[in-house]
């Protein structure tokens, strides 16, 4: 452990010094407003009491431990400068949107150390298969919201899967996700349901983390029931659901609806099932199994009545934890199969 914490520390360092540049392709996106996002800057700003602040509509306003994470960059952050910015753009909205961009980027680089321990702390693999990992974990958190605060519900659900086996640890991150993203208590409680329904031998063992993340489900359910901000009023009327799934479905047989929706999800089951399909031993009491695919059509439904649209690809996303390691592990399978 002493020398992984030390090979730990290096890979920190080098995954930030290496992939400084994504900060920057983040910032830009945001700032020019490139693609679409939500925009948490005014949030971020009222958090901080700065001018320009403003309060959001339900969900985002649950979302306020994300801001406290992204505050610190606020005022670490010095002014930066591009080209051709438009010069009406507030100085504190372009210094919000640079720290929520750098909040996004250390979350990436988190998310790939995290993977990489992951895949040698509790899957005994090596360090060059663990960095592969991490790097595999980038590349699928681009499929959501990097100008948002996405890569950080990422790295949480990366973090609850390496404490996954440590129930106190794992209660305590899956419970303070509430008001980090309430994606992240989703994705984990579909996904421990999923094996408690299905893989009797790991009812006991995985029974106290899947009841913590149904009572971190029930919690965030509870404080938007009390608080009843406005916002997305639709997802508290069932009698919409069915309009909602409608509205949905026509969406996604656009070729906008194939390419935000289904190719996130079809790239997702492709590295899953390849890593389950070689049959690898990764795990002696797997971590990962062939039943965890059904997360992912669990979390299109989901999206299909709950969200509007085009979020369905990016809510899958968020289960790329789930599948990264089965894949990297299947890989010298693959290669000896060949040879």
């Amino acid at each position: 452990m002493v020398r992984w914490c030390g090979a730990c520390s290096i890979l920190v360092a080098a995954a930030l010094l290496a992939f400084y540049p994504i900060f920057f392709v983040i910032f830009r996106l945001s700032v020019f407003s490139t693609v679409p996002t939500d925009d948490y800057a005014p949030y971020l700003l009222w958090v901080l009491g700065e001018p320009g602040g403003g309060f959001p509509l339900s969900p985002y306003c649950y979302r306020i431990l994300s801001m406290a994470a992204a505050a610190p960059f606020y005022y670490v952050l010095p002014p930066l400068d591009l080209t051709n910015v438009p010069k009406s753009l507030p100085p504190s909205w372009i210094r919000a949107t640079a720290a929520l961009s750098a909040l996004a980027y250390v979350s990436m680089v988190g998310s790939m150390v995290t993977m990489a321990a992951l895949a040698v702390c509790k899957c005994g693999l090596s360090l060059g298969d663990g960095v592969l990992a991490g790097i595999l974990l980038l590349l699928l958190t681009f499929y959501t919201q990097v100008t948002a605060i996405d890569p950080l519900a990422v790295l949480v659900v990366t973090l609850a899967v390496f404490l996954i086996d440590r129930t106190w640890a794992f209660a305590a991150v899956i419970l303070l996700s509430v008001g980090i993203n309430e994606k992240i208590a989703l994705v984990l409680a579909t996904w421990l349901s999923v094996r408690w329904l299905f893989v009797r031998e790991d009812r006991v063992h995985l029974a106290l983390p899947w009841l913590c993340s149904l009572a971190a489900v029930g919690l965030y359910l509870t404080i938007v029931l009390v608080l009843r901000f406005p916002g997305h009023e639709y997802q508290l009327n069932p009698y919409g659901f069915l309009g909602t799934a409608v509205d949905n479905l026509r969406a996604y047989s656009s070729a906008r609806g194939m390419l935000l929706n289904a190719l996130p999800a079809l790239v997702l089951a492709a590295i899953g099932g390849f890593g389950h399909a070689v049959r690898s031993s990764v795990c002696p009491r797997p971590m990962f199994r062939a039943t965890d695919l059904l997360t992912i059509p669990a979390m299109l439904a989901v999206a299909l009545i709950f969200t509007q649209q085009f979020q369905a690809g990016r809510l899958a996303m968020h289960a790329a934890p789930l599948f990264v390691l089965p894949f990297i592990a299947g890989l010298p399978a693959l290669r000896a199969s060949e040879a």
